[in-house]
């Protein structure tokens, strides 16, 4: 773990001695955040071990950001040390949406649903492949349900085979949730859509009435927009926001394909549960483990 006194030498040393207040603000499985003062207004430096990200962030702020995408400018990108690297952006007002009170978040729930709607209808014909992106915001797949079913993760790389043998991975949990996806795969929008996929929670900024910030693009994807919905409604705990967001859409009178929406929900919770079966396995963490197990199972016995 690298502290506060660690990145305060290396901002004043490296940038300007004015620089002062350093705090630990978050602290994610891959990244740190820390926020700085400087001549009065404040900024955020991210250590991460995987300059990818930082360089899809760069490229969202440039592409995509407005009035209506709030994206942090990055003012400087860089080494930070033999593995880490850094990203200085500028400070989003307000909080997390993990750290808002409960009735704070069904007040921002309008402006949050408006900012993903504004990345579904960003302009992705421009951007060749499918699934996952790079730093120029293009596929790495043939085809979306390609991506879907190969359970790509550019940071921990892995095989099914490897994990039944090596971890506590269940097999018949994995065949029976991946027989489901196979189901549906067929149901899957055939027009592609940019996804933030990584949508809500640590990487949302409000203010308690309006979204300020949309961070972290490490796992955008072009792809089907009800993915977005299906993150949200996976690790959310305490908010329905699949029908939070159908009585939006409704009320917005919105023309979004819904067509076979439940199943292509269904597909994609599924998909986000089984990587997060698997992040768990890969961490040895049982408790992670456990918990993305019943949220698959309760899905299952839906059917």
């Amino acid at each position: 773990m690298i502290t506060p006194a660690i990145v305060i030498n290396f901002l004043q040393s490296g940038f300007n001695p004015g620089i002062s207040d350093v705090a630990l603000i978050g602290a994610g499985m891959f990244s740190q955040a820390f926020s700085f003062n400087f001549d009065g207004q404040q900024f955020v430096i991210r250590l991460n071990s995987h300059p990818e990200d930082f360089l899809k962030d760069a490229f969202a702020y440039r592409q995509f950001a407005s009035s209506k995408l709030p994206i942090p400018k990055m003012i400087e990108f860089g080494c930070f040390d033999e593995i880490h690297y850094f990203a200085i952006t500028e400070c989003c007002q307000g909080m997390t949406l993990n750290d808002l009170e409960a009735g704070a978040i069904e007040q921002t729930l309008p402006s949050l649903f408006n900012t993903l709607h504004t990345i579904h209808t960003l302009d992705s014909s421009n951007y060749s492949g499918w699934g996952l992106t790079d730093a120029s915001g293009n596929g790495r797949f043939a085809s979306w349900q390609d991506y879907l079913l190969s359970f790509y993760n550019q940071k921990f790389p892995f095989t099914w085979k490897q994990l039944f043998r090596e971890t506590f991975m269940e097999q018949e949990l994995y065949e029976k949730a991946l027989v489901a996806i196979q189901n549906n795969l067929q149901f899957c929008s055939t027009q592609k859509y940019w996804v933030h996929g990584d949508f809500g929670f640590d990487n949302v900024m409000s203010d308690g009435q309006r979204i300020t910030g949309v961070l972290d693009w490490a796992e955008s994807l072009l792809g089907d927009y009800v993915y977005d919905i299906a993150y949200l409604e996976f690790w959310s705990e305490n908010i329905c926001y699949k029908q939070r967001w159908l009585q939006w859409l409704r009320n917005r009178q919105i023309n979004f394909s819904l067509d076979h929406f439940e199943e292509r929900l269904r597909c994609y919770m599924l998909h986000i549960g089984l990587k997060g079966l698997a992040i768990a396995a890969i961490r040895n963490n049982m408790q992670d483990y456990t918990q993305v197990k019943a949220k698959i199972q309760k899905i299952l016995n839906a059917d």
